[in-house]
């Protein structure tokens, strides 16, 4: 199995030096995409410099000390996506994966009160034989539920390690939205209007702010009744 890459040509989304080393760390194939993801060792060494040197970072994983979304993870090249939520253990310090204004992702300090909450956009939902719904998440896991009126493009605030929803956030007029793609990636808009299209095109989302952007783009984070706060830091 191939465990390492050129830097050169590690995904775009991974905001590293190329040129001052020859090598990088290749996240495993998992719940997110390897286009989309970037290796815990690259996260805890070169964003967050927990250690100089990998087998720094494999002690400290060893130990326990680092979590995902509440569940300790011990390997190094667990691939680590869009709102994951990593907690160091020894400083209780909890840090949110997120996209910067050039659509790489970065890691910024969560607050305590959000660190046990994740919000989850659903790409797409299928009816069970059960007659219940599954969720399909924008990290690649599935979810069990009985509430049918859950849409493709709502996001779930979810607890973890629980995946208990504690909030939805629908696709509608008037709801805020983070932009994870496109020419606006990383910046936050007001929904004025959801085109719909009947063809197998992607739906058009229109913002007051005077820009449209596709609804693969669109992940909301506030509604008339939840307002997820995105934390500030590094853009």
């Amino acid at each position: 199995m191939i465990n390492k890459t050129k830097r050169l040509v590690v995904p775009r989304v991974t905001k590293i030096p190329r040129k001052n080393f020859f090598w990088g760390a290749t996240a495993n194939p998992g719940r997110h995409s390897k286009e989309s993801s970037v290796a815990l060792l690259t996260v805890l060494r070169d964003y967050l410099r927990l250690g100089d040197k990998e087998r720094e970072v494999t002690r400290m994983l060893n130990s326990g000390f680092i979590k995902i979304d509440g569940k300790v993870v011990k390997n190094r090249k667990t691939a680590v996506g869009f709102m994951d939520v990593i907690t160091v253990v020894p400083t209780s310090e909890h840090f949110r994966v997120l996209y910067d204004k050039k659509g790489r992702l970065i890691v910024n300090k969560e607050d305590e009160k959000n660190s046990n909450l994740k919000p989850m956009k659903v790409f797409n939902k299928i009816t069970t034989v059960s007659g219940k719904t599954q969720l399909i998440l924008h990290d690649g896991q599935n979810f069990i539920t009985e509430d049918s009126s859950i849409s493709t493009g709502d996001v779930l605030i979810m607890s973890v390690p629980e995946k208990k929803i504690q909030h939805i956030i629908k696709m509608q007029p008037g709801n805020k939205a983070f932009l994870t793609g496109g020419a606006h990636v990383g910046s936050i808009g007001t929904i004025k209007k959801v085109e719909v299209k009947e063809s197998s095109k992607s739906n058009l989302v229109h913002f007051e702010e005077d820009f449209t952007t596709v609804a693969d783009y669109t992940f909301m984070i506030a509604g008339p009744k939840y307002s997820y706060e995105i934390p500030r830091g590094e853009q």
